[in-house]
């Protein structure tokens, strides 16, 4: 197993080169003076210009700036935004922000979707499982922008349940909307992979053969059918995970969040080069290690693929 995770964690660096110099890529490519639009209406002295574009070297060509950043990052020194704030303290405000979050709707996502596929699975055709398949479709069907928007409106605005925006609700109760909307984008595939991972465990040759040798029901169900129809619900668990933080840029924007998906949005609007190489590199560690965990979870539920 130490051997399999070194050879992921060798192959991961050339990837999270590639990544990070293709972010760095686009966000340089990106048109207009980034300090000139953090300005605004107000005129900047041609001295603080060039004193400022020299602090923050972009004058420099491409791949130098590309490796100031990257030599900051791995050194510790992430300096300030082109706005004066200190990156390191936006980091440790904000990286709890986007943990609550992520952790409330990946849990209502997780919740409602097992619960929902697993009993539409052994109860094929009823009414839970015709519900389901309706209301997945619908929400399959809506846009995720959409459907934020809409939440907002109605339980914010309208019907005042929940707060529109911001933290000064405190936990749980100011991230219930954002959370739930993220769940409900997110339920649609986990609960519909579920139900059809179950349909297609429990009609196996080699469940028929259980139940032909005479096992009880509830043997085949926890010894049979579960430990193989979960592999690839675990799959899709592990994706929305590493994926969560690609949700909460939409979700903290709108709602008003001040977590780390914000903070990548107005560093991208602001060609903040450095901090967007940064979160990405963030982002993408994340992803590495939370697929490395899935593969010790497969390999924890299925002794087949451990050797793989």
């Amino acid at each position: 197993m130490t051997r399999f995770v070194l050879r992921r964690i060798l192959a991961a660096i050339p990837i999270g080169l590639i990544v990070t110099l293709g972010v760095f890529a686009l966000v340089f490519a990106m048109p207009g003076d980034p300090l000139r639009e953090l300005a605004g209406d107000k005129p900047i002295p041609a001295a603080v210009l060039a004193a400022k574009r020299a602090q923050f070297h972009l004058d420099d060509p491409f791949i130098v700036q590309y490796l100031l950043s990257m030599k900051d990052m791995f050194t510790g020194h992430f300096g300030t935004t082109f706005a004066g704030a200190d990156i390191a303290s936006q980091l440790r405000l904000r990286i709890p922000v986007t943990l609550k979050l992520a952790t409330l709707s990946l849990a209502l996502q997780w919740i409602a979707g097992l619960l929902f596929g697993l009993y539409a699975g052994f109860r094929r055709n009823g009414v839970v499982d015709r519900m389901l398949l309706l209301s997945t479709l619908v929400v399959l069907a809506v846009p995720g922008l959409v459907l934020y928007f809409a939440g907002q409106f109605l339980f914010g605005v309208q019907l005042k349940w929940l707060p529109v925006s911001g933290i000064t609700e405190g936990y749980p109760l100011a991230y219930l909307l954002p959370a739930t909307c993220i769940a409900i984008t997110g339920f649609a595939g986990m609960a519909r992979l579920t139900r059809t991972s179950i349909v297609d465990t429990a009609n196996a040759d080699f469940v028929k053969t259980a139940r032909a040798k005479g096992l009880g029901e509830q043997r085949i169900l926890w010894r049979h059918v579960l430990p193989n129809a979960l592999l690839p619900v675990v799959t899709l668990m592990g994706i929305d995970f590493a994926g969560i933080f690609a949700g909460a840029v939409l979700a903290e924007s709108i709602f008003n969040l001040p977590g780390l998906g914000q903070f990548l949005f107005q560093s991208i609007r602001f060609h903040e080069g450095g901090v967007v190489v940064l979160l990405s590199t963030l982002a993408f560690v994340m992803f590495i290690a939370i697929n490395l965990v899935v593969d010790i979870v497969y390999g924890l539920i299925d002794p087949r693929v451990r050797n793989v």
